[in-house]
């Protein structure tokens, strides 16, 4: 018993001051963006890669050398890589048509229409090297995040709560982790949930991978090719 407290006490130690840093990173992002959206998109575009790249490389290097995590050891192909595939792209189609509605419908809890974290390239023309960024960023982002989320620390908090209650905490912490407004949080707090699901219902990282570079990716990656042709 004292040594689960102990484990515990451990890893909510260890969350608080990866979210701390990760809370300062982004307002050091955002105090910044204001200063450089003068010289264009680009820049705040660089500087936000920077912060994904940061909120990427602390936690997995903690998580590996702290908790003895080993990154490798994930599984990426159990039940089969054509099997994981199949069921990543069911998995992203029913998280993307979950986001459809969820965008739809949420000003009727919140009162206000939903706001995308990325709207504003979609409102107003970015450079495409922005654009190409925010692409790149939104991979990392997909496997950065998924080995961290759902290949180390849903099966460590597996261990010690059960698989119910880590589903639930690995979401919370992974919500946490993007420092959004409510409205967007609840529906990051409910793609936590599913790419979880996603993951125990193939045995492989890939089906949760891949539903996360759908629904990153394609947003960005259409507006840049719409972008490019314009031009």
């Amino acid at each position: 018993m004292a040594n689960v407290f102990y484990s515990l006490s451990r890893g909510v130690l260890f969350t608080l001051g990866v979210v701390a840093v990760i809370t300062l990173l982004i307002l050091l992002e955002k105090w910044l963006t204001r200063g450089i959206q003068k010289k264009g998109d680009l820049y705040p575009a660089l500087l936000s890669f920077l912060v994904i790249l940061a909120k990427t490389v602390i936690p997995l290097v903690l998580l590996w050398k702290v908790y003895g995590l080993d990154p490798g050891s994930l599984g990426w192909v159990k039940g089969g890589f054509f099997q994981a595939v199949l069921k990543g792209v069911v998995l992203a189609a029913f998280i993307m048509a979950f986001i459809f509605i969820y965008q739809k419908y949420s000003y009727l809890l919140f009162h206000k229409p939903y706001t995308s974290t990325g709207g504003r390239f979609l409102k107003k023309g970015v450079p495409g090297a922005a654009i190409g960024i925010a692409v790149s960023a939104a991979f990392m982002n997909a496997f950065g995040e998924e080995i961290i989320f759902r290949g180390m620390l849903l099966p460590a908090l597996s261990g010690c709560l059960g698989v119910v209650l880590a589903v639930v905490v690995q979401s919370l912490i992974f919500t946490v982790y993007h420092f959004f407004p409510l409205q967007n949080s609840v529906l990051l707090f409910m793609m936590g949930i599913f790419f979880a699901l996603g993951y125990l219902w193939s045995g492989s990282l890939i089906t949760p991978v891949l539903a996360h570079l759908t629904v990153n990716g394609s947003p960005a990656l259409l507006f840049l090719i719409r972008s490019l042709r314009t031009r």
